[in-house]
């Protein structure tokens, strides 16, 4: 009779729970961005600057403020993307900037070798091949919006 008893609260707590977790969970609990359809490739032979590890490419055209590519690891074919706006700017007016590399970058473009990006409003700083994790130097708290990247044929494909 005893596990009679306690099986009904075993269903009623698995039940609890699973309510619970559809409820709270989404598939990116990091997401503060109007939602806007990503799709950029990049071709590696006209950006070879992506094939350097700790480089990283500013693309303005796209996303909301912007998309950082960011190559983590070249041997091993590793990069991030994210969003360049500021996840501390509710109004989506601070865009995080790289600091640009000398030369000359394509227009609509920034290529840098900085492993920081720096919101332009607020001053957070945000560690680019740390996943975008936001450093303690400004008040930001949230990791920037990531997006997407697939690798072949030698190209890079961002989406959402």
């Amino acid at each position: 009779m005893f596990k009679f008893i306690r099986a009904p609260f075993v269903n009623i707590t698995i039940c609890v729970i699973l309510i619970f977790t559809l409820f709270n969970c989404s598939k990116d609990q990091n997401s503060f961005l109007p939602y806007e359809k990503i799709y950029l490739p990049i071709p590696l032979a006209t950006n070879n600057h992506l094939l350097i590890t700790g480089n990283s490419i500013l693309f303005r055209n796209y996303g909301v403020k912007g998309v950082i590519v960011v190559c983590v690891n070249a041997d091993t074919n590793l990069y991030y993307a994210f969003d360049a706006c500021c996840p501390y700017e509710k109004d989506f007016s601070g865009t995080v900037e790289v600091e640009p590399s000398p030369g000359v970058s394509p227009a609509g473009t920034v290529y840098s070798s900085a492993f920081f990006g720096i919101c332009n409003k607020c001053g957070s700083e945000f560690n680019l091949m740390g996943n975008g994790q936001p450093s303690s130097k400004g008040p930001a708290t949230h990791y920037l919006q990531g997006y997407n990247i697939s690798t072949g044929n030698n190209y890079l494909t961002v989406t959402n």
